[in-house]
């Protein structure tokens, strides 16, 4: 009987083992796997944005002593910081200025070169130092990189003339233009 139990569990491990495999292979038989592929395209193109904060500077010279030293001095300093510009940009930018000049006061129409201005930013900077506009386009700042919300706190410098400036209300305006290269 010990030979009959042998043959038993043989047969029973083997039957167990053709099942089992039978499974495997009727199972891999059945998958069906499918494929496909998606392209996901995405076109940037070159993009900048400019924000102005503080863009009106103004003054106003007192017969307390302030117009008088201005004079002296040949000029007086608007205040820092206005206008601070911030410029955003994801590609090569230049940052320009340019103004239409002042307007005429008493017949008298201040020279645009009297109105000089200077970034006191620390990172792109070209115009470190006060330098006078004029009606072309001038490099304030630059990269060849991209930035974000790089800020540009600028400083105004009008000159002063006892002989020429009469006494009235001078008004200039002052254009930024961002730019971005296309490539």
């Amino acid at each position: 009987m010990k030979s009959g139990k042998k043959l038993l569990l043989v047969l029973s491990v083997a039957f167990a083992g053709v099942f089992c495999f039978g499974l495997g292979v009727a199972q891999a038989q059945g998958e069906d796997i499918d494929t496909q592929t998606s392209v996901v395209l995405l076109t940037i193109p070159a993009t900048s944005t400019l924000v102005i904060e503080n863009s009106d500077s103004s003054k106003i010279l007192w017969q307390d002593g302030t117009a008088e030293e201005a004079f002296s001095a040949g000029y007086v300093d608007m205040d820092a910081g206005k206008p601070t510009l911030y410029v955003s940009a994801n590609n090569q930018w230049q940052l320009t200025a340019k103004s239409s000049g002042f307007n005429t006061v008493s017949g008298y129409t201040k020279a645009i070169g009297d109105l000089r201005l200077k970034d006191a930013g620390t990172t792109d900077v070209t115009l470190s130092s006060f330098t006078p506009l004029s009606a072309t386009e001038q490099e304030v700042a630059s990269a060849l990189v991209g930035v974000k919300s790089e800020n540009h706190p600028l400083q105004y410098r009008i000159l002063l003339d006892y002989q020429k400036d009469v006494p009235g209300t001078y008004t200039a305006t002052v254009t930024y233009t961002l730019t971005t290269s296309a490539s």
